[in-house]
């Protein structure tokens, strides 16, 4: 088999019109990850046993099963248990269950991060006058924001199994295009150069706002 370079470069530009369109699924679900992981460490942290149950069971379900398995579930299972899920677009679909997916994840991040800031930082920060909140926001959470940096990395790289519910991304694109010539080896290697570079782009400015940030910590 011969390798089609000229469809390999002629490729690009169309693969890079959908970037946009995965960057903001991505940052979407990112969005209401980070919020519901939040919550879940709320609750997996609180002292009513309930909410720690709910949540504990919450987290090991998600970080203990394939994502294409919850994927799946949610998009062909409960819409036959829930008609009115049947409305729901491929797009709606990957954006929720990416988030519910992350959120678990993100909850332990959190909290992980949260541990290994020392009590005196809160402490200092209440002594000063801030309110627990302000402390909780303005000292305490921010040294979590770098690892969660990965988690929306990974948020990013798991777009492209929306594939598998007709929406149409990076991959989706290539599939599309490679289609009539079945030059799926060359389309393949294109989406794995693209996401390269967008990650490695994300990843640098990521790691200039963790600089930004810890600067002033």
């Amino acid at each position: 088999m011969d390798f089609d370079t000229q469809f390999f470069v002629s490729i690009f530009p169309k693969l890079m019109l959908k970037i946009p369109y995965t960057l903001c699924l991505g940052c979407v679900a990112f969005a209401i990850a980070f919020v519901l992981g939040l919550f879940l460490e709320i609750c997996f942290t609180s002292r009513f046993k309930i909410l720690r149950t709910l949540a504990g069971l919450y987290i090991s379900y998600f970080r203990s099963t394939p994502y294409i398995t919850q994927l799946f579930i949610f998009y062909f299972g409960l819409p036959q248990i829930f008609p009115v899920m049947r409305n729901l677009v491929g797009g709606t679909v990957l954006v929720i269950t990416i988030a519910m997916n992350s959120a678990a994840f993100i909850s332990e991040v959190i909290r992980g991060g949260l541990l290994a800031v020392d009590k005196g930082q809160r402490e200092a920060a209440l002594s000063i006058g801030l309110s627990p909140v302000s402390a909780y926001k303005e000292v305490i959470l921010p040294q979590a924001f770098p690892s969660l940096g990965n988690s929306f990395i990974s948020m990013i790289k798991n777009t492209a199994i929306g594939f598998t519910i007709g929406v149409v991304d990076i991959l989706a694109q290539a599939k599309i295009l490679a289609a009539s010539s079945l030059n799926f080896f060359e389309a393949y290697i294109s989406v794995g150069v693209v996401y390269w570079v967008v990650l490695v782009v994300i990843d640098r400015l990521l790691r200039y706002m963790e600089s930004k940030i810890c600067k002033y910590l």
